[in-house]
């Protein structure tokens, strides 16, 4: 490859002090050298700021930028914030517990080089590791797709059931971020949006070979729906209405959100977009108490078998 375009390595940074060398120093290692990395530190706790600023003192001929928040903005307005002052053609993001292999960025810079503007970024499987670096038997997507084959293509309807997509493996072309207007600032967690809306207009390219390795410890997200989540991840998919399987996906987020007590406007938003299927559907959109909810969803369960008996019974 003659031509080597800039690559920003936006690092983000949040009580990871353990494992943040290993992760700065496979990007040191990687064998595509034109990068430029920006790291932010967002408000950490444990020596997470010390450990950045020792190395980065020890590797002044690495072209580094790095921000200290003195409070927690999240992640998706410091990667925001990152982006605005990235200066790369492509952009990698790694949260600096993750680990990328040396020739990451030499394969994933050539591959998006060589495509056209449909594709939007690259991304491969991810190995899992633990808090000590040793590897898990299982991989990243296998987690959430037992047999699955995958090839460049559109990913759309595949990511609408669930985000299979390692953050850490993807190599993006900064254009397509920046006309989406960069990351969603009210969600908690960057990826899963991201995808699905570049998604709706671009596919994706597929490397079958691993690039990076996914660290599951205590302090990182392993994508557990909780209670927290269900919030966002309404407010990721209130924005895809447009698709027919949509009203089904949020439906289920909406019923959960209800019966933990935790409804704010997540039913209003709903019903201005769909109008009700049932009965019960009323409970959740005058929010009344789950408990009748829970009665009335038994009593048609059992209407609903009673029919089927009946039925049974006056065919023979």
């Amino acid at each position: 490859m003659t031509d080597n375009p800039l690559v920003s390595i936006l690092c983000l940074c949040y009580n990871q002090g353990k494992f943040i060398k290993e992760s700065l120093e496979s990007i040191k290692a990687q064998t595509y050298k034109n990068f430029e990395i920006i790291i932010c530190d967002d408000f950490s706790h444990d020596e997470s700021v010390e450990i950045i600023k020792s190395w980065i003192s020890e590797n002044k001929d690495l072209k580094i930028e790095f921000i200290e928040h003195h409070q927690n903005l999240g992640i998706t307005k410091t990667l925001n914030e990152l982006l605005k002052i990235s200066q790369g053609k492509y952009i990698q993001i790694l949260a600096l517990d993750d680990i990328l292999i040396e020739e990451k960025l030499d394969r994933h810079v050539a591959m998006l080089e060589n495509s056209s503007d449909e594709y939007a970024l690259v991304f491969s499987d991810a190995h899992l590791i633990n808090h000590e670096s040793k590897l898990y038997q299982n991989k990243f997507i296998a987690r959430h797709f037992s047999y699955l084959s995958l090839e460049s293509q559109n990913f759309y309807e595949m990511l609408l059931t669930k985000n299979f997509i390692p953050a850490m493996s993807v190599l993006m072309k900064k254009k397509h971020i920046m006309a989406e207007n960069g990351w969603d600032e009210s969600l908690p967690f960057e990826d899963y949006d991201m995808w699905l809306r570049l998604s709706k207009n671009h596919s994706f390219l597929f490397d079958d070979v691993i690039t990076c390795s996914y660290r599951l410890h205590d302090n990182n997200s392993h994508r557990k729906k909780n209670v927290i989540n269900y919030n966002a991840f309404f407010n990721i998919f209130i924005k895809h209405t447009q698709n027919i399987r949509v009203r089904n996906i949020l439906f289920s987020y909406l019923e959960d959100i209800y019966r933990e007590k935790l409804l704010t406007n997540e039913h209003k938003i709903f019903y201005s977009h769909y109008p009700m299927k049932s009965f019960s559907e009323r409970f959740i959109k005058n929010n009344y108490n789950p408990k009748i909810y829970r009665v009335v969803l038994e009593i048609q369960r059992f209407t609903k078998y009673f029919r089927i008996l009946i039925n049974s019974i006056f065919s023979k």
